[in-house]
């Protein structure tokens, strides 16, 4: 009989920003890897495990000494590259392409400093792991998958060693330790390794991993740990104790042929909390990532048909990418870090801003943007340039506001509404439109000179399309609309109606009720536990305890037209409110709903309720789509849908079935990094939840969502809703491009465009896609007058492909994540 195989995996778990900012924590990685080059010099034996490609280039730039001294290691093959990812990412919040740039950029900078890639991924505290991760991995050239949360009292597995299984079939090895946890206290190790020597007698695995070394704000191995590593192999000779690494124990495990169960699906839940916690935070984090990802998108187009530069993007997407951190997304961190990370975030978004800007503009100046010459004194008209960011024809409604005159427009002094407008589209055709409010306070009846518009129009994929606005004597102006009731707005499609005092908002489609009860209503359940949740059977329950089921206490109907109605409604409690503005527009099957939140709470979460009457629920989560149960707070992804109900948002993670009942959670009242998961009374969160410490959240937010019937249309509504048309008023002036124009398109409509981007090594660009509907399709790319074939893309997988410019033709080359 063979000998068990302990492979000691040495590692000194980092994180970056947490009960610190990113200043200490990066100095941090510095700091301990230091140390452990010292160690590795005293203790011939030992290795050590590093993942996170943001440390190594930190160390790499501030101290180039420590660096060289890595690399000499990871010659000797002492020093474990592992993970393949910028930093350590929760495993259930960010996007699908968030996650694939992770191993674009991570595997490319090991390959570029070590002249290797990483085969073993490495999450040892992510706070669970999404069912689509192993078709990401699959396509990074990540075989193995090493973490230790959920442990085995939340998610129970039949081996520490079983394959993981996506929905698409993609699967990776992946290996949870049987005993522990990633790292060990000073004087646990010959305990760990007692403990690990009696499961692994229970099993059938004859190489088992141990692993250890101190570890939260750095740390690692200790001398004590390794001096008792020792003594325990000394005193045991039936087992060979090696100093290991995680590919060499992965390469071990699949020599070893032994039956390995399979695990399909997601590894979840634990620390369920951290799905809603500092909402501010995660509002901000999908607003970045939705215009970073749009806005690479929309330059990498139009740059490369003008053949202009495609502009560098690295930079934002680092902060998307370092800001996806297990203990900065999932809301687990000081306050004074976030300060820090919001103002990271804000960067990124200005830099998309202008990037998106300089793109637009030189396309405007390359088309034909001319409007229709002034008549006298009269001022000339804008002209507009809208854009649709994505790769399918865009047909719906956009505002469009600009000022009609340089000054406060005189002839119409006192008469607002009289103002004659025209707004025509690329072919100069009369469109309808409705007048709505301007955004400013600062006009009024006497002294105004803007506009804002809603009107209906057509964009071609991946396109533009020139609109003229403006002031225009003589125009025909749409007909007086009939003004909707008081308190009900409608479409012809759906129908929202509220009423002051009611418990909730009722909406309709076509004559029938959506949601059951009192409609969409607003309550506030007890949430006494910290940052990372409560006990898992708690929160697997679903936290229903109500403190307030708030009521409306006003309703006004903000709007009315022929385009669009809007019925604005507050829900209030004793300390708090939200505000939610539902608009119809015409022809939409959908409605759409912007929400601001006034909330000022102690120890208690918002929900808004939805009675769909349905038991399951399926959710977008990164790379999958995944059927659920009624199972407690859940992470969802942009949309969610039950049998007829669709909800979509711009913000919201967090969610639970209940009764029949959908519920969003949108934010949660709980202190900065507040450690109280474990404790069973709120007196234990209120003790340490002082008065004079903040409350998580206090303020204003604000977000999006929407309800459509949970239809094919829902998933493209999503990402409207994240990443919608942009318009942009531009000189008027003659070009050499038509007034409508597209650069390019992607059919089928199953799939969906993750990404058209800059390669890495800047030899051509990436299209990078996921099927959606589970079915196997061939896909074809229209690009730059050509129609490019993508062959077939398999069932629920991602695919990429290399576009480059060859003799004056595209060619398409299918490649990987990490674009080899």
């Amino acid at each position: 009989m063979s000998k068990l195989t302990f492979h000691l995996i040495a590692n000194a778990h980092l994180d970056p920003v947490w009960l610190w900012d990113w200043r200490e924590g990066m100095n941090e990685g510095l700091i301990t890897c230091r140390t452990i080059l010292d160690l590795m010099d005293e203790f011939a034996e030992m290795t050590f495990v590093r993942g996170e490609s943001a440390i190594y280039q930190h160390i790499e730039e501030h101290d180039p000494k420590t660096f060289r001294r890595i690399v000499r290691q990871v010659d000797a093959g002492r020093w474990d590259v592992v993970g393949g990812t910028v930093i350590q990412p929760d495993t259930n919040l960010p996007a699908t392409e968030t996650f694939a740039r992770h191993f674009a950029r991570g595997q490319n900078y090991f390959r570029s400093r070590f002249g290797r890639t990483v085969r073993v991924a490495w999450a040892p505290d992510s706070f669970g792991h999404c069912a689509g991760l192993p078709e990401i991995m699959v396509n990074a050239g990540i075989s193995g998958y090493a973490f230790t949360r959920p442990l085995a009292g939340m998610l129970p597995l039949a081996k520490p060693a079983f394959w993981w299984e996506a929905p698409s079939g993609a699967r990776v090895l992946g290996y949870r330790p049987a005993v522990g946890w990633y790292g060990t206290s000073r004087d646990e190790m010959l305990k760990r390794l007692d403990d690990t020597l009696a499961a692994a007698q229970r099993g059938d695995l004859k190489d088992v991993g141990v692993f250890y070394g101190l570890g939260n704000h750095g740390g690692g191995p200790s001398r004590r740990q390794l001096r008792e590593i020792r003594q325990w192999a000394a005193a045991h000779p039936e087992v060979n104790v090696v100093h290991s690494g995680l590919h060499r124990l992965f390469d071990a495990l699949r020599a070893e042929r032994t039956a390995l169960p399979t695990h399909r699906g997601e590894m979840n839940f634990t620390l369920r909390g951290c799905y809603a916690s500092v909402a501010k935070f995660k509002f901000a984090y999908r607003k970045t990532q939705a215009a970073v990802a749009s806005t690479e998108q929309t330059d990498a187009v139009i740059r490369t048909v003008l053949r202009q530069p495609v502009a560098d993007t690295h930079d934002a997407w680092d902060s998307v990418l370092f800001n996806s951190f297990h203990d900065i997304l999932p809301g687990s961190s000081i306050e004074r870090a976030y300060d820090d990370q919001l103002a990271w975030l804000g960067s990124a978004i200005h830099q998309a801003q202008r990037t998106e800007l300089a793109a637009l503009n030189a396309l405007a100046l390359a088309v034909d943007t001319r409007v229709a010459k002034p008549v006298g004194e009269y001022p000339s008209a804008n002209a507009l340039l809208a854009w649709n960011p994505h790769p399918q024809p865009f047909r719906g409604h956009i505002e469009f506001e600009a000022c009609l005159d340089y000054r406060e427009i005189a002839p119409y002094k006192g008469r607002p509404d009289a103002v004659p407008l025209r707004v025509l589209d690329a072919a100069g055709k009369s469109l309808p439109f409705q007048s709505v409010p301007v955004e400013n306070s600062f006009e009024s009846p006497d002294w105004f000179w803007r506009k804002r518009v809603v009107v209906p129009v057509e964009l071609p994929p991946l396109g533009w399309s020139v609109f003229e606005f403006g002031w225009v004597e003589g125009a025909k102006q749409p007909a007086a609309p009939n003004r909707s009731p008081r308190g009900r707005v409608s479409n012809g499609i759906y129908r929202v109606q509220a009423r002051r005092g009611a418990a909730g908002v009722q909406i309709f489609r076509r004559g029938k009720k959506v949601l059951g009860g009192a409609g969409l209503s607003v309550i506030v359940v007890k949430d006494t536990w910290g940052s990372w949740g409560g006990p898992d059977a708690i929160e697997a329950k679903s936290l229903s305890e109500v403190l307030e089921r708030w009521r409306v206490t006003q309703v006004e109907t903000i709007e009315s037209g022929p385009e669009r109605a809007a019925l604005w409604v507050r829900f209030a409690g004793q300390r708090s409110r939200i505000e939610l503005t539902f608009q119809l527009y015409r022809g939409r099957d959908a409605v759409d709903v912007s929400a601001r939140v006034l909330w000022n709470e102690r120890q208690a979460r918002l929900k808004l309720v939805m009675p769909v009457g349905a038991r399951t629920a399926e959710f977008e989560v990164p790379g999958a789509r995944i059927r659920r149960e009624p199972c407690g707070e859940v992470p969802g992804g942009r949309w969610l849908r039950t049998r007829n109900f669709g909800f979509a948002s711009d913000a919201l993670y967090c969610f639970d079935c209940r009764n029949g009942e959908l519920r969003a959670t949108v934010v949660r009242a709980s202190g900065y990094a507040l450690s109280a998961t474990n404790q069973p009374q709120s007196d234990a969160v209120a003790s340490r939840l002082r008065p004079w410490r903040p409350a998580v959240d206090c303020g204003e937010l604000r977000f999006r969502f929407l309800i459509n019937p949970g239809n094919d249309e829902l998933p493209v509504l999503a990402q409207w809703l994240e990443q919608p048309p942009v318009s942009l008023v531009v000189p008027a002036k003659a070009g050499k491009l038509p007034r409508i124009g597209s650069m390019a398109a992607l059919r089928p409509a199953s799939l969906q465009m993750l990404a058209l981007k800059k390669s890495e090594d800047g030899r051509g660009l990436v299209l990078r896609v996921q099927e959606t509907s589970g079915k196997a399709t061939s896909g074809a790319l229209t690009w730059c007058g050509q129609k490019l074939g993508l062959g077939t893309v398999r069932a629920g997988t991602i695919a990429s492909w290399r576009l480059q410019l060859r003799r004056g033709c595209w060619t398409v080359k299918r490649t990987s994540i990490v674009e080899t």
